[in-house]
């Protein structure tokens, strides 16, 4: 079956490569992948996946489009109650219970192969069985998924930069043309600035590392890897214009692949359309003043409390908070600056202002927090150290951006110190648990311990109440989450 073996260890051949084998050799049939106790199967159709399967729970459709936002936590339990009851998939029980269209059902079918398949990216051990003569099932629709883009959201957010970097180390010296590929793959990867940078560098003038020094991204650093991989680069050993002024050997430059906080939730996250737009413009005059507002507060970070952090009085109600705090989220975000035309490092300052302003809006959108918080300003003693519940809050929201996008491993370097510093903080408890669940491979006994204790610290967060139920279920203890499972259905009721 040409270059790919029938079967080998992922440590031995790396999951994107196998999937560009399979693309290229137009493969038709199955790959199954397996890890410990961990199994998924794939089907191919002409080298696109198409179908899938997992043995893991917590890849189910209901989670998924519960994790999502799609899907409520009491219609959850009815789907659940549905299947048991009519031994049908959850699809099935979506659609007859009308919880979705079948356009939707459909949509989030693809998207679930797309998730399983760019988990599995993140597994340093494991192997793989090619059968090339195995069909899906008759029933199974065919769901074609973007081979260059499931590679591109794999490698952005499961490979780092120095693993991406020590596979095209062999070609940093050369300088790339752009073969035929490679305009077909400028429309379909998903682009920000520093991918259109890379793309521009391409042209046989500059060498392959000044052209990775500019892709400066997750994102780009994953494209330049397709580019090189998938065959759209040719090398040559000299520069193709005779007015280059690039050396042939470069010196050591670091290259840095900047990912904050809110670079990693955009990495799980669908393409916006600020995604696919031309590189930023010229500066104005609005976006040097607010150059001129992020160096300034960058240069009092630290000297403010969270209330001149946040620019709101000391008596602003919740809603204010909130509000403030959106307003900041959205000057702030990394799209709304690189087309304003502000430069590479007041953007990374204003990286790091945000994360302050975040800081300040977890402790004082948090009632008991903010509560203790005021007493510190006060000079009351209330037993709280205000800069570990600072540190222990900024490792948190860290690790929540982490765990909305998926990459739950790398959410567990924030959260588990996080809880250490703050084990009574029932939120920092609960995200550890669900992390430690859903990352492979999954650690559902030390989950169910820090979910059970996030439950008894806040029994009235309906959120905590169905991860708890979804562990015991995959622990086997059915009844125990059944009966939470209905005391997480009753607190949505409630709290509508």
């Amino acid at each position: 079956m040409g270059s790919i073996p029938e079967k080998a260890r992922l440590d031995e051949i790396a999951l994107p490569r196998i999937l560009l084998d399979l693309l290229g050799e137009r493969f038709s049939g199955a790959i199954t992948l397996s890890r410990y106790k961990v199994g998924k199967r794939f089907l191919f159709q002409q080298g696109v996946p198409i179908y899938s399967e997992s043995t893991l729970t917590s890849e189910s459709l209901g989670i998924q489009l519960m994790d999502s936002g799609q899907l409520s936590r009491l219609d959850y339990s009815k789907v659940v109650t549905y299947v048991g009851r009519n031994h049908c998939k959850e699809g099935r029980a979506l659609l007859d219970l009308k919880l979705i269209e079948a356009k939707g059902l459909f949509l989030a079918l693809k998207e679930q192969i797309r998730l399983r398949l760019v988990e599995c990216f993140s597994w340093p051990y494991g192997e793989f069985i090619v059968a090339s003569r195995e069909t899906p099932p008759e029933d199974a629709q065919h769901f074609r998924i973007d081979v260059y883009q499931l590679l591109q959201r794999g490698l952005e957010a499961h490979w780092g930069p120095e693993r991406v970097l020590r596979d095209l180390e062999p070609h940093m010296n050369l300088f790339p043309t752009p073969t035929k590929l490679l305009a077909t793959l400028r429309e379909r990867l998903l682009r920000d600035a520093a991918v259109e940078s890379l793309f521009e560098s391409l042209d046989g003038s500059a060498t392959f590392f000044r052209a990775v020094q500019l892709a400066n991204t997750p994102r780009a650093m994953a494209a330049a890897w397709i580019l090189d991989a998938g065959g759209a680069l040719a090398f040559s050993e000299a520069p193709l214009r005779t007015d280059a002024a690039t050396p042939t050997v470069e010196p050591e430059v670091e290259i840095v692949c900047e990912q904050d906080r809110r670079t990693a939730a955009a990495s799980a996250a669908p393409a916006s359309a600020s995604e696919t737009r031309s590189a930023p413009t010229q500066p104005t005059a609005q976006a040097e003043r607010l150059s001129a507002e992020i160096e300034s507060r960058y240069a009092r970070r630290g000297e403010m409390n969270h209330y001149e952090c946040l620019g709101v009085e000391p008596d602003a109600d919740v809603s204010e908070i909130k509000r403030v705090y959106l307003l900041a989220a959205k000057q702030y975000h990394p799209d709304a600056l690189a087309r304003s035309g502000i430069d590479l490092e007041v953007r990374s300052h204003a990286s790091a202002v945000f994360a302050e302003i975040g800081v300040a809006y977890g402790v004082l959108s948090n009632p008991a927090k903010r509560a203790d918080y005021d007493a510190s300003l006060a000079g009351a003693d209330a037993g709280i150290d205000v800069e570990a519940l600072t540190q222990a809050e900024m490792l948190f929201r860290k690790g929540e951006i982490l765990l909305q996008a998926g990459n739950f491993r790398g959410a567990l370097e924030y959260l588990r110190p996080a809880v250490e510093i703050w084990p009574e903080e029932a939120a920092y408890q609960a995200a550890l648990g669900w992390s430690l669940y859903k990352k492979l491979p999954s650690e559902p006994d030390p989950a169910l311990e820090h979910l059970e204790r996030a439950a008894e610290l806040d029994a009235t967060d309906g959120v905590i109440q169905f991860r708890l139920s979804v562990v015991l279920r995959a622990l086997g203890e059915t009844e125990r989450a059944a009966e939470i499972l209905e005391r997480a259905r009753g607190l949505e009721s409630d709290s509508r």
